[in-house]
């Protein structure tokens, strides 16, 4: 009973010690629409569409008064570069002001989207909404918008889960091809027309004084690591191969957490045999 005990508080320890949380605010964030007409610092961003397309489907870049963009990016630098990493969860968080001027249904009818960016080279300080090669946001919806928290009476938090499959590639790029810069684009169909012009998301920027900017957090691993020492090797593949069968929650060798070890999680291991060695 004792060693079973001990074996098990082991496999928890190694499951927490593979999986690394990455949680930040961004390093820079901008609404488009309005530092077309106020350059300069905002402490709120907005977006919203012509109620069928989230995105100017003629010009992207620029998006005119049928629609409004906000951008941010993500400084991931912290994470090693060099190898490719298994995203478990992940989520960002704005904080919506009060009142919003949508009902709960609106909110849920048009979204709040996360997509991913052509580009993260970009600033607020020297942002302008004419300049060439400006960033816009791309095809891929990375996440939508829950509106659990709403209510009329105080800011409230929007969790925007973000879909592992899309995700999971867009981090890696962002960590291995350009500089640990990871860029979102905030855009909805949400039309702004209603409730006399007050239906719109407005929520607040790394600029805020309260701190109640646009949080990430990703919750990841080294892909194929199992025993958490950041590389994917001989100690994982025998691990993996140890446990084999096993069914449960928090097995370090559940690589694709579906709760049991099997042919999949030893393939996991197989694929990425090397990583981050």
């Amino acid at each position: 009973m004792r060693t079973q005990a001990l074996l098990l508080g082991l496999s928890l320890s190694l499951c927490a010690w593979a999986q690394q949380t990455y949680q930040g605010q961004p390093t820079d964030d901008v609404w488009v629409y309005d530092n077309a007409f106020n350059a300069g610092f905002t402490a709120i961003l907005r977006a919203w569409g012509d109620g069928q397309n989230a995105v100017d489907p003629n010009n992207p870049a620029y998006p005119g008064s049928n629609f409004s963009y906000s951008l941010a990016k993500w400084s991931l630098q912290g994470i090693p570069a060099g190898r490719q990493y298994q995203v478990l969860q992940a989520q960002i968080t704005v904080v919506h002001t009060q009142p919003p001027g949508y009902t709960r249904e609106l909110g849920e009818q048009f979204p709040l989207e996360a997509r991913d960016l052509s580009s993260a080279d970009f600033s607020e300080a020297t942002w302008s909404y004419s300049a060439p090669n400006n960033p816009y946001p791309g095809n891929t919806i990375l996440g939508e918008s829950l509106m659990t928290n709403y209510r009329t009476d105080a800011p409230f938090a929007i969790p925007i889960p973000l879909e592992v499959e899309s995700f999971e590639p867009y981090f890696n790029a962002a960590i291995n091809q350009n500089g640990g810069a990871l860029g979102i684009a905030f855009v909805s169909r949400m039309n702004p027309a209603n409730q006399a012009g007050q239906t719109f998301y407005r929520f607040y920027s790394r600029n805020d004084g309260g701190g109640r900017g646009p949080v990430l957090q990703v919750v990841y691993r080294v892909a194929g690591d199992v025993n958490g020492d950041g590389c994917a090797d001989d100690a994982d593949l025998l691990q993996t191969l140890f446990a084999f069968g096993q069914t449960g929650a928090n097995l370090p060798a559940d690589l694709n957490g579906d709760g049991v070890v099997d042919d999949a999680d030893l393939l996991e291991v197989l694929f990425n045999f090397g990583n981050g060695c």
